[in-house]
Formats: structure tokens, C-alpha cells, sequence
């Protein structure tokens, strides 16, 4: 498969993937993505959606064996033992500086601390759910993994309130609300 060139427009770099996307990276990383052919691995929801889009290609493990190879790990230099985590939760945005830096290295429990809301959910709010016992809604999240339980409120507003103040608490930058 031939190279297809990559784009640079002042600081920002984008790498021409396959499906008709690209990746967004800083001009300084180039020399680290370049020569290679990168490809879209689109991960789709149940109803057909788009969920998330990461860049990748193919490559050689240290065992000698072929493995996929996703950009962000390169550009972060992330050990195996870490994940790199998408700030914004959008997979092709692979900025690592300035105020639109991306990227940074976490542990899997900071990392699920960042995902979007579920696609299922019924509130409109994370870790907030109708609980029909009480006839009131529930707010919950996740820690140490575990549930937590926040309480039980009149309204789903006021629980996540209550979800986003524990969020902060518990889960530091890497909380999000929605």
C-alpha cells in the first residue's frame, strides 16, 4: 500500500487514514508516524453509531510476532503496563502539547473514569439512574471497583450534581459528567 502524504498546516499535523479519516497530531511528532501507512479502526455501537475511531497499523512485537500498532501509544511512549487516555474521548485527536494537548498516560480504573456517558442510559446524566422502589433517582459511581453509593434524590438534576461533585473528588482530572 503506498504512503499517503502527511498534511501540515502551522503546528497541527494530519495523518490521511484509511475510511477517509485522519488523525491530528503536533508537527513535532511527525518524524515518529511518518513512512508509515496508518489505518482507521472504527468501533461501532450496537445501533451501527460510531463509538470511537482510533489510527493504526501494523507492526512487530517485541516477541518478533506482528501486532497492531496505535499511534497514540507511539507518540506517548506508553509502557505496557498503561493506557493512554484521549482527554476529550475523541480517538483521532492525538495532540500531546500546549492547551490543546490530548493525550496523557493512565491506569485503566483513570481511564474508565473517563468515558462518555453509556449509550443505554435513560437519565441523560452519568451515574444517574431511576431507581422505581423509592421513586427517586439514583446517583452512583464507580471507585476503587466498586459502586458507590452517592444517594437518592427528587430529581435527576440534583443527582448529578451530586454525581459530578463526587466525580471531582474521587476521580480528579480524569472525572467526567457526561
Amino acid at each position: 500500500m503506498p504512503e499517503r502524504a502527511i498534511r501540515i498546516e502551522g503546528g497541527v499535523a494530519y495523518v490521511p487514514l484509511t475510511k477517509g479519516y485522519e488523525a491530528i497530531l503536533d508537527v513535532e511528532d511527525v518524524p515518529l508516524v511518518e513512512g508509515f501507512c496508518w489505518r482507521a479502526s472504527v468501533a461501532r455501537r450496537a445501533d451501527g453509531s460510531v463509538r470511537t475511531v482510533y489510527a493504526l497499523r501494523w507492526g512487530q512485537g517485541s516477541n518478533g510476532k506482528r501486532c497492531l500498532v496505535y499511534l497514540h501509544r507511539v507518540l506517548m511512549s506508553a509502557p505496557t503496563e498503561l493506557e493512554v487516555d484521549h482527554r476529550d474521548g475523541n480517538g483521532l485527536n492525538n495532540r500531546k502539547r500546549g492547551e490543546a494537548g490530548n493525550l496523557r498516560v493512565a491506569t485503566r480504573s483513570q481511564n474508565q473514569h473517563n468515558q462518555h456517558i453509556r449509550p443505554g442510559n435513560t437519565s441523560g446524566f452519568k451515574g444517574v439512574t431511576f431507581f422505581k422502589r423509592t421513586g427517586r433517582w439514583r446517583a452512583q459511581i464507580t471507585t476503587d471497583k466498586a459502586f458507590k453509593h452517592i444517594g437518592y434524590f427528587k430529581c435527576r438534576t440534583s443527582a448529578a450534581i451530586a454525581y459530578m461533585k463526587a466525580s471531582k473528588a474521587l476521580h480528579g482530572e480524569f472525572g467526567r459528567s457526561t
